[in-house]
């Protein structure tokens, strides 16, 4: 069972590397809430200010450089408490590079934050930069770029603020979070409101805001038909995000739960769910929606889960596995491997796990042979690239 999730775990990771990634554009950018006033920043117009710093795809890495070509979802994400947006750049940095929009206002960071507020303003950031997509005043390079679907997400306080964001919201596709701590008022209480697809995420040494007290009950009062509560083991409180801010870790420590595991192995944990979750909500990746559901059933990383609904779905032939192609035999104990397909194969690659290229074939056939007496044991993953675009398979080389 370890073995197929190591295996799950790899292709997901090794699928965003072999994927189309991209550079990082950033931009900073300040909306306001006529309706509300206070908050973080100036330039917004009158009202409440919500200075946000956005990362997204980028035909160059730099500041406000142009978008790549296509158009992208958008994830707003809040921080948590006494924390800022810079505490997570490895969650947006990489989002950005996978073709998301990452949005994180910078309000409500003071020691007494408004937590019904800052929800409102992620809920707005939200509203406001779907709308970028046809308004060419405040920030023209988005023009046309921007995939009419949203996500909302956060941490410690920002994750419980999610649910309040997501309250009655029709605006986005999905919500999800790491640690989410109770609000007030009560996420657990908004939750009863929240009816897009649902991923909460926790540790199962936190105690900051311990699940028991604090996500089982937004899972258990979320009234959507697809939620997901997934208690990670030794992860705690500061594990979400890069670890480095003093605040978080000066609470953590406090609590005497200490971390048991570096940021860059949690980040592969959480991201496991996380970005499958959002490929097949705000992408429309089918096969991506299978990967989650393979992840949440085979993971030993896993201390506890709930689970309503499935993200299952049947695949296209573009998906991450081609219908109707095959490996033969697999686990491969020869040195020979028959590959066949439904549709002309023009190039096989072999990848590892750590995306480093073994062997590229060029076929142009529907079948062939490969002789592998040169690939050394280990789990691999086999891209067949043609008119139907780019599928992996899984192969072991017993």
């Amino acid at each position: 069972m370890k073995l197929i999730y190591t295996l799950l775990l790899g292709i997901i990771f090794l699928s965003t590397s072999l994927a189309q990634t991209f550079n990082t554009g950033t931009l900073t950018l300040t909306f306001n809430d006529p309706a509300r006033t206070g908050g973080f920043g100036s330039g917004g117009g009158a009202g409440r200010q919500i200075q946000t710093e956005i990362y997204y795809p980028a035909t160059s890495t730099g500041s406000n450089v142009a978008v790549a070509n296509g158009s992208f979802p958008v994830v707003v994400f809040g921080h948590g408490f006494l924390m800022d947006w810079s505490s997570y750049d490895n969650i947006y940095s990489l989002l950005s590079k996978r073709g998301y929009i990452v949005a994180l206002p910078r309000t409500e960071g003071s020691a007494s934050p408004n937590h019904a507020d800052f929800g409102a303003d992620l809920a707005l950031v939200a509203q406001k930069l779907l709308a970028l997509n046809t308004t060419n005043t405040l920030a023209p390079i988005f023009v046309g770029k921007v995939l009419q679907k949203a996500a909302i997400g956060g941490h410690s306080m920002g994750g419980g603020s999610s649910f309040l964001a997501a309250k009655n919201n029709t605006n986005i596709a999905c919500l999800f979070n790491f640690a989410a701590a109770e609000t007030n008022p009560k996420s657990s209480s908004a939750a009863k409101f929240v009816s897009v697809p649902t991923l909460i995420i926790g540790g199962e040494r936190d105690c900051v805001a311990p699940p028991s007290t604090n996500q089982d009950k937004m899972y258990d009062s979320c009234v959507a038909t697809k939620k997901f509560e997934i208690i990670l083991k030794k992860l705690t409180h500061c594990d979400f995000g890069n670890g480095t801010n003093t605040n978080c870790l000066l609470g953590q420590n406090l609590s005497l739960c200490g971390s048991q595991v570096s940021n860059t192995l949690a980040l592969a944990h959480y991201m496991t769910y996380v970005n499958p979750f959002l490929d097949n909500l705000l992408k429309s990746n089918c096969a991506a929606g299978n990967v989650f559901m393979d992840s949440l059933n085979l993971s030993p990383i896993i201390f506890a889960k709930k689970q309503t609904g499935s993200l299952a779905c049947t695949l296209g032939l573009n998906e991450l596995s081609l219908q109707g192609s095959t490996l033969f035999p697999n686990p491969l104990h020869g040195d020979v491997l028959m590959v066949k397909a439904p549709q002309i194969i023009k190039t096989i690659s072999i990848y590892d796990l750590l995306g480093r290229t073994h062997k590229t074939v060029e076929v142009n056939a529907l079948a062939t042979e490969l002789n592998l007496s040169s690939l050394p044991k280990g789990l691999y993953v086999i891209q067949l690239s043609g008119n139907f675009g780019n599928a992996t398979q899984r192969l072991i080389r017993d």
